[in-house]
């Protein structure tokens, strides 16, 4: 966390030259690293947003929960909250690896079904009005945006 600065061209009467100055602005500017630490103190630690926002000098509360948003949702962000390594999952067999991953597959399976039924449900629902109320809703191919 760092002071903004912003860079500019000041006249200097003395010498009769621009000179160029850092010039200290309100607020911080914030790394990820620095944001993913807020989040975490913010989640860890159940203190009040309105807290965090003055103890890290934040402008708004909708800036801390942007934050949040984005580093709780990105898969390529860094861990908010480290997993903790259990001495069960060192333990078990391969075979009950194989288990637990044949399982996950069986409900990822079931998952895709119902997402493709439900597609299949608005694609047939979107047809029916479309003949019902003689409106087209589907875009069509080729035209342009």
């Amino acid at each position: 966390m760092k002071h903004k600065t912003r860079t500019e061209r000041v006249y200097n009467e003395a010498t009769g030259w621009y000179e160029t100055r850092e010039v200290e602005l309100k607020g911080y500017t914030f790394t990820d690293d620095d944001r993913i630490l807020i989040v975490r103190e913010y989640l860890e630690n159940g203190v009040a947003a309105e807290k965090i926002i003055k103890k890290y000098h934040i402008s708004s509360r909708s800036v801390l929960f942007s934050w949040m948003d984005k580093f709780l949702n990105e898969k390529d962000s860094l861990p908010l909250q480290q997993e903790p390594v259990d001495d069960d999952d060192m333990a078990k067999t391969k075979d009950e690896r194989l288990k637990e991953k044949d399982a996950e597959i069986k409900r990822l399976r079931k998952a895709l079904e119902l997402e493709k039924l439900r597609s299949h449900a608005y694609s047939t629902m979107i047809d029916l009005a479309e003949q019902t109320f003689n409106i087209p809703v589907r875009k069509k191919s080729g035209t342009k945006q």
